[in-house]
């Protein structure tokens, strides 16, 4: 993506958005999760095998990352690093072959905005990061920087590692070098360590339970949208 040695300057804003339901109507790795599960037969056997441990440590937050590893596992096993992004490829080229379909349009309108009036803008996603650059570059979306989760090699296959999500995706943002940010979207509570250290809150296209769950903490200092 673009340059990670981007010169901001004191006037330049910094501009932040989620991916998922923010600038896109979906999940892209829970998409890609389902097919990598699904191309083999044999794949999709070995998650039904393990599918009690699966629902057993979905059952909390501090487990559910354990959860999402062993199904990732399951479809990445006896996979290398070009594969995987192989594998990456044609998903994003098949799901997203119609953006118009996935993408949400008033965010997408907003970001280029941000990028003609000069501001820096970034992708901050739970999704990973080599899929999240991929489906920005199917969408049409240019000279951003991406920042989101890693994996990690593990007996044959790839499991989650550092996920970028709730209070890690502001740790990550600031080893990625970004001390503060200006503009923040997204539609979800879990980002709201993100949007307390924004300074323009905006939350797209919420479900009724995350507006009152972000309007709780921040009340009114926030700004709520339903883009098409």
């Amino acid at each position: 993506m673009a340059d990670s040695h981007w010169m901001k300057t004191p006037s330049t804003p910094t501009v932040v958005f989620d991916l998922d339901h923010t600038l896109i109507r979906c999940d892209s790795f829970a998409g890609f999760s389902q097919y990598m599960l699904w191309r083999r037969w044999w794949r999709l056997a070995l998650a039904l095998i393990v599918s009690p441990v699966v629902a057993a440590l979905w059952t909390t937050r501090y487990t559910r990352l354990y959860a999402v590893s062993t199904l990732v596992w399951c479809g990445t096993l006896g996979m290398d690093e070009q594969a995987l992004f192989r594998r990456m490829d044609r998903y994003v080229a098949k799901r997203f072959e119609d953006p118009s379909s996935v993408v949400c349009q008033g965010a997408l309108r907003e970001l280029r905005r941000h990028q003609s009036e000069g501001a820096r803008v970034l992708v901050a996603t739970g999704s990973v990061a080599p899929l999240a650059e991929r489906v920005c570059q199917q969408i049409g979306i240019v000279g951003v920087e991406v920042v989101g989760s890693t994996l990690r090699r593990l007996h044959g296959g790839w499991v989650a590692d550092k996920h970028c999500f709730g209070r890690r995706k502001v740790s990550m943002l600031r080893a990625y070098g970004l001390s503060q940010w200006d503009v923040v979207y997204t539609d979800s509570a879990a980002d709201l360590p993100l949007l307390t250290h924004g300074i323009r809150r905006f939350v797209v296209n919420p479900t009724p339970k995350e507006r009152k769950k972000i309007s709780d903490l921040l009340g009114a200092d926030l700004e709520v949208v339903e883009w098409l």
